[in-house]
């Protein structure tokens, strides 16, 4: 695979006294336990970032002022995502998993790194937000060897449930690559924000990376 695939495939690349005084002792621990575990509820996105919202008002992002929107992809994101508005509005499910998004820091060939935000409908039978999380896990397995979990995060971004995935894996031709996605869903569709590092620099892009996936706002 020559370069330019590489970095085009690399874009598209976590609850008596002596009675009451345990029971008040086992809700301290679990209270401890899941404080270790998630991050906090809303934390502000940085002021210096920039704000994009789609045309059509259904979502926005945040991300660092150097980073720049896939002019030549808007276009045709816009319309994929009129199509998203249209399915939500007639409670239709969405047709396919659809990019909706894309932006990153220009280079030659492409942006890196890079931000692009993905939809997709929920199975009816799938009801809860971790069923969710664990179907979208499943079907990166299928395709990515070697999966490693660093992190999963439980966390609430723009009032939502959601959940943060810090891992890596060797996508077949592209070599062993590190991401950070954020999932949640509303409706029939699920959400997925993906922020993907150059080869070898996530610990470079970390805290940009979290604050980016943390100001996901689902609009409609």
């Amino acid at each position: 695979m020559n370069e330019r695939k590489y970095r085009k495939a690399h874009w598209l690349q976590n609850m008596g006294l002596c009675v009451v005084s345990i029971v008040v002792l086992a809700l301290m621990t679990v209270v401890i336990a899941c404080a270790k575990e998630e991050a906090p509820s809303e934390p502000e996105i940085p002021a210096r970032f920039t704000t994009y919202i789609d045309e059509a008002g259904l979502f926005s992002i945040s991300y660092p002022p150097d980073w720049e929107p896939a002019l030549s992809l808007i276009e045709d994101l816009e319309q994929v995502t009129k199509d998203l508005i249209k399915s939500i509005e007639a409670d239709l499910p969405v047709e396919r998993a659809s990019f909706i998004f894309f932006a990153g820091v220009p280079i030659e060939l492409g942006y890196e790194p890079s931000v692009n935000i993905l939809v997709e409908s929920v199975p009816g039978v799938i009801l809860t937000h971790d069923e969710v999380v664990e179907l979208e896990i499943q079907g990166i397995k299928q395709v990515v060897e070697d999966y490693h979990e660093f992190s999963r995060i439980r966390a609430t971004v723009g009032g939502r449930e959601a959940t943060i995935v810090d891992w890596e894996g060797i996508y077949p031709e592209l070599g062993r690559l590190h991401n950070l996605q954020l999932f949640t869903f509303v409706g029939k569709v699920a959400w997925v924000v993906t922020c993907a590092p150059p080869a070898g620099e996530f610990s470079k892009w970390e805290d940009d990376f979290y604050h980016i996936v943390r100001s996901l706002r689902i609009l409609k």
